[in-house]
């Protein structure tokens, strides 16, 4: 071995690597003293029509700088549904800080989303050896080798990789440089688990309304003024999805009325998205779902048919007919390839254009009938539950008998609140899908839950929606009873709005079936929703009259275990009535009791109600003390009720009542608050209270409780 030569003495055109010991190696680049650097940038994005993600670009600067000062190296996973814009986001920093990495910029796409399979490390170190001068027999032949040449050569860059569509977190790390002064971008349609720290998640989401708005706007050109909320209306219905809209930008240009366009692409938009006779977004979606498994597929399919934009482990378990624990395994795997996103804890999120797909890919042995069955059924028993918390009132379903609540003790209101108004897009949609699988009495069961939830929270535009649908299904099922009560609350739902002909026309026919049926209950119901018209069209010995004949009934017609509610109803509309017919004195007593009864039941709702007509009965009677201490137990129980117009009233009463006291600034500052919830609303009296107008005791938005 002493004797052995290892040399070179003549010319050399290419590349040479010397193997002298073998923990040593020495490289020679062509004659050059250092390798080449690359740039493998392609062209900038914003050349392509790239815009927004302004606050994904600063947050990588940060994260740039922050490794510069740590001296470290960054490495930073751009994550999203396919389509987003993660590369191109990655490619624009890239060209932002180009003069960051005078050691070169290096950019592999890795194939991650390829059905042919993704490229290996060593092909993508081969490429970057290759722009570093290594090719032919100089380049190291395994992967390992590639991986220490490519890190020893830029151990002391200042270089940018970009790794473009990852399938693993092994893929990964094996293109990792050493170089503490390096910055890696990944890309990946797959959510990678890297198990060393340090490796930072920027996740991109959609865009925000008015980044998608501007984007049409500008492809719109002159005619955008006019047509701003027909441009919402399409950035909605694509979900500010960055392809999706640059996809409808090219589409808006020679449109005379996009407001037509939209009403008529809106419902079906995923498969109008062609540019050229190809449809971007479906292939991108379509590569997603080919690299899911028959388990996975079947699940993505049926999530596609839930109503909701969100939805809880439970309700995913009820639509794919599996046990919690086994959805959320499916939930989690979905997750992971970003066609679902985590909403909040226990819920999770699809695209509304991700839905549209999946919805398109169903097949017959899919049974989406029996799936969405099986959603109503769960969702109908997750309202009822919760409305036995919310109301003590009669039901007619038999349901009920079965029903727990969902929460006791404090708290309760506020958590099957919370919960209602989480699941309200989809509880008002299955009304409608009960119908069209095959079930309507539960249609009209789940009418009859909702109403106490949505009339007291003024959500009366959901209410009509429903309560049309309530009426039909009634009528299919062939149940005059459930008929009785869905005119009943469709009248209410059109009194809530101010279309008294419309109300009364129902209150009619809720009337007319139960004297058919001999329905009392339906008969006294009837009776007391006349007497409240006749109170808001300013009648008020007509709306007494009405009350008291609906007492009648209740006293002689209903079983004595069941006239206490109805009994305490008939007191708070009566002690109503009398106080703005001047008569406080008759109104109090009654007005006390009502408030003992619904305070028994825990009926947060009534309660509220009822301590705000002794408030106005109390002041009538110059007991402002008294007054003023009901007025605020008002407001408290209507914002713990989430009641928003009988909160503006008890602000409107304490204004009233600080204003006696002298107290002008209290008032004005109670009026804005009023008017700021009734301007929420769509109340015109909004403006008169901004002005420091208004009658404390007049217009009540919702003068009754059920």
């Amino acid at each position: 071995m002493d004797a052995w030569q290892n040399g070179n003495s003549g010319s050399v055109d290419g590349n040479l690597i010397q193997a002298g010991r073998i923990d040593q190696l020495l490289m020679q680049f062509g004659g050059h003293r250092e390798p080449p650097v690359p740039d493998m940038l392609t062209l900038d994005p914003r050349h392509l029509g790239f815009t927004n993600r302004t606050a994904e670009l600063h947050e990588l600067d940060r994260l740039w700088r922050e490794a510069e000062q740590a001296g470290a190296p960054l490495v930073v996973v751009l994550s999203g549904m396919p389509g987003i814009g993660k590369t191109l986001t990655a490619l624009r920093w890239a060209h932002r800080m180009r003069e960051e990495f005078p050691g070169g910029i290096f950019v592999g796409d890795l194939h991650g989303s390829d059905p042919a399979g993704a490229r290996t490390p060593a092909e993508v170190l081969g490429t970057f050896l290759g722009r570093l001068g290594l090719s032919g027999p100089a380049l190291p032949s395994t992967e390992e080798e590639r991986g220490a040449a490519f890190r020893e050569i830029t151990a002391y860059r200042r270089i940018l990789v970009v790794l473009d569509d990852a399938a693993t977190a092994a893929q990964v790390r094996a293109l990792l440089p050493s170089s503490p002064t390096s910055a890696v971008l990944v890309t990946s349609r797959r959510e990678l688990t890297f198990l060393a720290s340090g490796i930072r998640s920027l996740p991109l989401a959609p865009f925000e309304e008015d980044a998608a708005v501007e984007l049409l706007t500008e492809a719109l050109g002159n005619g955008a003024a006019a047509e701003q909320h027909a441009l919402r209306k399409l950035s909605e219905a694509c979900g500010r999805h960055p392809m999706a809209l640059q996809v409808l930008a090219t589409q808006l240009g020679d449109r005379t009325s996009i407001s037509s366009y939209v009403d008529r692409v809106a419902p079906d938009l995923l498969r109008r998205l062609e540019v050229d006779g190809e449809n971007p977004v479906a292939g991108a979606f379509e590569v997603g779902y080919r690299a899911l498994s028959a388990d996975q597929q079947h699940a993505y399919r049926l999530l596609g048919c839930h109503p909701g934009s969100e939805f809880t482990v439970a309700a995913a378990a009820a639509l794919l007919d599996r046990r919690v624990h086994d959805a959320e395994d499916l939930l989690r795997a979905l997750r992971r390839t970003h066609l679902v996103v985590p909403a909040a804890p226990g819920r999770y999120g699809m695209h509304a254009l991700l839905r549209q797909h999946a919805r398109s890919k169903l097949t017959s042995d899919d049974d989406a009938q029996s799936a969405l069955r099986r959603l109503v059924e769960h969702y109908h028993d997750f309202a009822m539950a919760r409305d036995v918390v919310l109301s003590k009132r009669r039901r007619l379903s038999t349901r009920y008998e079965a029903v727990v609540a969902a929460h006791r003790g404090e708290g309760a209101v506020q958590r099957a609140l919370d919960e209602l108004e989480a699941e309200r897009e989809a509880l008002i949609a299955l009304v409608g899908i009960a119908v069209e699988v095959g079930a309507p009495d539960r249609a009209w069961q789940l009418c009859e839950t909702l109403f106490p939830f949505l009339n007291d929270r003024n959500h009366f535009a959901d209410l009509l929606e429903i309560q049309e649908v309530g009426v039909r299904a009634a009528e299919a099922a062939g149940d005059e009873r459930a008929l009785v009560r869905m005119h009943s609350q469709y009248g209410s739902a059109h009194f809530a709005v101010g279309e008294y002909d419309a109300a009364e026309q129902q209150f009619d026919r809720s009337a007319e079936i139960a004297e058919r049926n001999d329905d009392a209950w339906g008969q006294q119901s009837a009776t007391e929703w006349r007497g409240l018209i006749h109170e808001r069209r300013g009648d008020l010995d007509a709306a007494l009259a009405c009350f008291e004949g609906s007492k009648e009934i209740i006293e002689t017609r209903f079983e004595p275990g069941r006239q206490r509610r109805p009994l305490a109803l008939y007191r708070m509309h009566s002690g109503r009535v009398l106080t703005r017919a001047g008569r406080a004195a008759e109104a109090v007593p009654r007005l006390r009791e009502a408030f003992e009864t619904f305070s028994e039941f825990e009926e947060a709702a009534n309660s509220g109600k009822v301590a705000l007509s002794l408030a106005e009965a109390l002041l009538q009677r110059h007991e402002q003390v008294d007054a003023s201490m009901w007025a605020r137990r008002a407001l408290d129980l209507c914002r713990a009720a989430r009641m928003p117009a009988d909160q503006a009233a008890a602000l409107e009463l304490l204004a009233e009542l600080s204003a006696r006291n002298g107290d002008e600034q209290g008032a004005a500052a109670r009026r804005r608050e009023a008017a700021e919830i009734l301007t929420v609303l769509g109340n015109r009296r909004a403006r008169a209270l901004l002005r420091g107008g208004g009658d404390f005791s007049g217009d009540r938005p919702t003068p009754g409780g059920r």
